[in-house]
């Protein structure tokens, strides 16, 4: 059993953790709600180029642009899938990195096994921005790009726009026929949850629900202009003949949009995520200091009341011994 002594100084350790995890937890809110504002920053951004490019393809529905369609491939020809993960680089966010890697491997399986289904040979090339899943990845046989390293702490725009730069000419170089993201998107103002969304082609059904549940949250709305998104504008506009040029480059600006939202998403749910593990470790240590302090009252009180048992006790003896002591001298008197 433990002396009151280590209790104390287990008390000791505990209040020192408890007081790192609530700095921990309010170091991680700050950086949350920042993340919120960028993304509301640059959510209309977003909204603008799906809007226009929805216009451009409805102004032209002979129009059959490659970012919006697979790639016409003969039976058994080999299918490329790029999939982008964005796992965290740090620790103490509880369950985050490994929900991740689940959806990934979820989407990973059922995706190779569509693409058999219709008649090609997958390959598959993982590129993990942040190193939490690179290793539980690696070791289900996929191919990981191991050149490619990159974290999405602080996400800025122009490492974003440089990243989409990258997955953008990948496709056009015809070097990938699909791309994909997959990365923790805020669903309510505490709680995240693993989102898949397929980057190239492009799916503007998928993103429109990413945007419908980025403006869902409080902290995003809030900072968001008045009224928005609202309907989108009547105004009729004029585009260029070439209107593949048009689209490369609304492509090229939504892209880099979308993975920005995403970094940011990310960065959001990483911080909720670690600053409720941290609120939850605080709440606990609490817990384990009340528990210590009750055992070691409970020592300090059996402690008193055995000294206070010893006292009695030796009282008693003493009061023995002098009654035998008096009789004793009795007795002597008596015989003389």
């Amino acid at each position: 059993m433990a002396t009151q002594f280590e209790l104390t100084k287990r008390m000791h350790s505990v209040e020192m953790i408890s007081k790192m995890t609530r700095a921990m937890q309010l170091i991680s809110s700050v950086k949350m709600r920042k993340s919120k504002r960028l993304l509301a920053e640059a959510l209309p951004y977003s909204v603008h180029c799906v809007r226009t490019m929805e216009r451009v393809l409805t102004l032209s529905p002979n129009l059959t642009s490659p970012y919006m369609h697979f790639r016409a491939k003969q039976k058994g020809d080999p299918w490329r899938l790029d999939v982008y993960i964005l796992t965290g680089d740090q620790g103490f966010d509880g369950t985050y990195n490994a929900d991740v890697v689940a959806a990934a491997r979820r989407f990973l399986k059922t995706r190779e096994q569509e693409i058999k289904k219709s008649g090609y040979a997958p390959e598959i090339t993982l590129y993990l921005a942040g190193t939490r899943g690179r290793d539980e990845l690696a070791s289900d046989g996929y191919t990981i790009e191991k050149s490619f390293h990159y974290s999405f702490q602080e996400p800025h725009y122009g490492e974003a726009e440089q990243l989409a730069e990258e997955i953008f000419l990948d496709y056009q170089r015809r070097e990938t026929d699909e791309t994909h993201l997959i990365y923790s998107m805020m669903r309510t103002p505490v709680t995240s949850a693993p989102l898949y969304i397929r980057l190239l082609p492009a799916d503007l059904e998928g993103l429109r629900l990413v945007i419908d549940i980025a403006v869902e949250d409080p902290d995003v709305r809030s900072a968001l202009p008045e009224g928005f998104p609202g309907e989108p504008p009547s105004i009729p506009f004029d585009f260029p003949e070439n209107v593949d040029t048009l689209m490369e480059y609304l492509f090229s600006t939504y892209l880099s949009g979308l993975v920005y939202g995403a970094l940011v998403e990310a960065y959001a749910g990483e911080q909720t995520a670690r600053m409720t593990s941290m609120d939850n470790a605080s709440k606990n240590s609490g817990e384990l200091l009340l528990e210590l302090a009750g055992r070691r009252n409970r020592l300090r009180q059996n402690r008193i009341t055995g000294e206070l048992s010893e006292m009695t006790a030796s009282v008693e003896a003493m009061r023995h011994f002098d009654a035998t002591l008096q009789g004793r001298s009795q007795k002597e008197k008596s015989w003389q």
